[in-house]
């Protein structure tokens, strides 16, 4: 059996009793933050032009948008709610950004099909394998995928947003396998939008392709059914011949779930996930310490170089070049203690004691660090003091990261303090509770009651 048809088998077929209780408490709370992410969002200018768009496209009110009173069709709704929860980089991330792309396509299915809780958390549970499953194939040789100019949230997300609404809409495994493989005719997403709006549509495209692409299988629509392992299909074309394995693609599937191993990480900054490690690293120490920023001589980030083609902007002078900018999120740190959603502002950016503090921040590569995926994304940190003190810091593994995941309380603060820009206080806990208790629920709906506003 080849890749597409073992990964269509298990998606058409998964019910949310197949899966573990770990992970329906992990996607659970995935399916919690990315909600919070995208609602964050919808007041942001770049969040306010995706929501103009929809609403101006108009279409038959099948599902809603979040955050607002938005009512489209489900494949403009999957649109907008996939690039709002990927506009402000601060959805999860793992290998690239999977929820962003899988969640908004089984929720605008659910809403419109009329499915239930349950069902919501097993679509988004096996959106989730799929993902992991085809992007691991060519995990090896993603750096190279990279430097073309690929951007894996928008390749992978497709075929795993396909077989989250597949699973909504009960596809049989022959329509999930022409369904994946006509949302894999939709990949693209460049990595030349990084650090611009651009790249928050990767995520909305996938979703849409997902959605769309379901919407015609139903029908029985024709497609190739190999379209995975084909030798002009997905992995031929993104990455080469020779260039991926497909062979485990089965391993463990249904008893080891990705999102709770390898898992993913929930950020704590919205920023480009290679960051993480710098930020946290610099946080420790400026609390342990109680250091200040006037007090330092300078901060150095050591990095391997393949870091700084994710990362790639010195000293930007456009905000949200920013989170894309790993001396820009070190000065935000140093002055602040803290990178939040406020922190990306061009009037920040632009702030003379900005500027000042990113004149502290020196960036040292090492071309002699061995070239694997660890290497290169432990990033320590030293800080030297005026007085001559030096303190350094490398973090293992981020605070929101499998190794060392948020509290509940952590994690509530951070959807608190997303979607409280939009919703007050009785809504927010509204949201909550609807979103703890996700599976219970009768309908999808009752859940999109309480993240979108009224009429």
């Amino acid at each position: 059996m080849g890749a597409t048809a073992i990964l269509s088998e298990f998606a058409s077929r998964t019910r949310i009793t197949d899966i573990s209780a770990e992970a329906i408490a992990a996607t659970k709370r995935h399916i919690l933050d990315c909600a919070g992410v995208g609602i964050a969002a919808t007041v942001e200018p770049s969040g306010r032009i995706v929501i103009d768009v929809t609403r101006e496209q108009g279409g038959t009110p099948q599902a809603r948008v979040l955050g607002t009173n938005v009512r489209t069709n489900a494949v403009s709704a999957a649109w907008a709610n996939g690039s709002l929860s990927h506009l402000l980089d601060y959805d999860d991330t793992g290998f690239s950004h999977p929820t962003a792309c899988i969640l908004p396509a089984a929720l605008a299915v659910a809403e419109q099909e009329g499915s239930t809780g349950a069902d919501l958390v097993n679509a988004v549970c096996v959106g989730l394998e799929v993902f992991e499953r085809t992007s691991s194939s060519g995990r090896q040789h993603e750096p190279t995928l990279r430097r073309r100019g690929f951007h894996p949230t928008s390749l992978y997300g497709c075929l795993a947003a396909a077989a989250a609404a597949g699973s909504i809409c009960k596809l049989n495994p022959k329509q999930m396998a022409v369904a994946i493989g006509l949302a894999g005719a939709n990949a693209g997403g460049l990595t030349q939008h990084f650090g611009t709006w651009g790249k928050g549509i990767h995520a909305g495209n996938a979703a849409r392709a997902g959605v769309t692409s379901v919407l015609l299988a139903k029908k029985d629509y024709f497609g190739d059914p190999d379209v995975i392992e084909g030798d002009y299909g997905f992995f031929s074309a993104f990455h080469g011949p020779g260039n991926y394995t497909l062979e485990k693609m089965a391993d463990t599937l249904c008893k080891v779930w990705s999102i709770v191993d390898p898992g993913l990480t929930i950020k704590r900054y919205p920023c480009c996930g290679a960051n993480l490690r710098a930020l946290d690293a610099a946080q420790e120490l400026i609390r342990e310490h109680g250091i200040k920023c006037d007090d330092v001589a300078k901060l150095e980030v050591d990095v391997y170089p393949e870091l700084l083609h994710i990362v790639r902007f010195h000293k930007p002078t456009e905000g949200f070049r920013g989170k894309f900018s790993i001396d820009y999120v070190l000065a935000a740190m140093l002055l602040d203690g803290r990178v939040d959603l406020d922190s990306f502002s061009d009037a920040y950016c632009n702030a003379p004691r900005l500027r000042s503090a990113l004149d502290k921040v020196q960036i040292n590569t090492h071309p002699e660090w061995p070239d694997n995926k660890e290497s290169h994304r432990k990033s320590p940190v030293s800080i030297t003091m005026k007085d001559g003190r030096k303190f350094s810091k490398r973090v293992e593994d981020v605070r929101g990261s499998p190794g060392n995941p948020m509290t509940r309380e952590e994690l509530l603060e951070k959807y608190r303090g997303c979607a409280s820009r939009v919703f007050k206080s009785e809504r927010l806990e509204q949201s909550i509770a609807a979103l703890e208790s996700l599976e219970n629920l009768p309908t999808a709906t009752a859940l999109i009651d309480t993240l979108t506003t009224a009429n």
